[in-house]
């Protein structure tokens, strides 16, 4: 038993090390461009389009992350009433995967 316990802890300590390093790299102007042309992402302005259909409002913050799958957008828009939400968009696809108000 001892050992299934270790195995899992390793699994999960694991997990949490991926995500983490997915958190800690940068996306420059340059992997930009790359990306853009290799066809791996869909330009920042037809996501904007995308999120402002979902949430209108002002645009506060836009940025390209990578996670996982590949790369997601992160909107942020601040609405008439003042309400900021956020927005994750699939850099790929232009899918909403996330939305919420803070």
């Amino acid at each position: 038993m001892p050992q299934a316990l270790l195995i899992a802890t390793l699994g999960i300590l694991a997990l949490f090390t991926t995500a983490r390093l997915d958190a800690d790299v940068r996306v420059d102007h340059d992997d930009v461009k790359r990306l853009r042309e290799s066809g791996k992402i869909l330009p920042m302005t037809q996501v904007l389009e995308v999120a402002t259909r979902i949430q209108p409002g002002h645009l506060v913050e836009a940025e390209l992350e990578p996670n996982h799958h590949g790369y997601r957008y992160e909107i942020k828009i601040l609405d008439a009433a003042g309400h900021l939400h956020e927005l994750e968009i699939d850099a790929s696809t232009g899918i909403l995967i996330d939305k919420e108000e803070r």
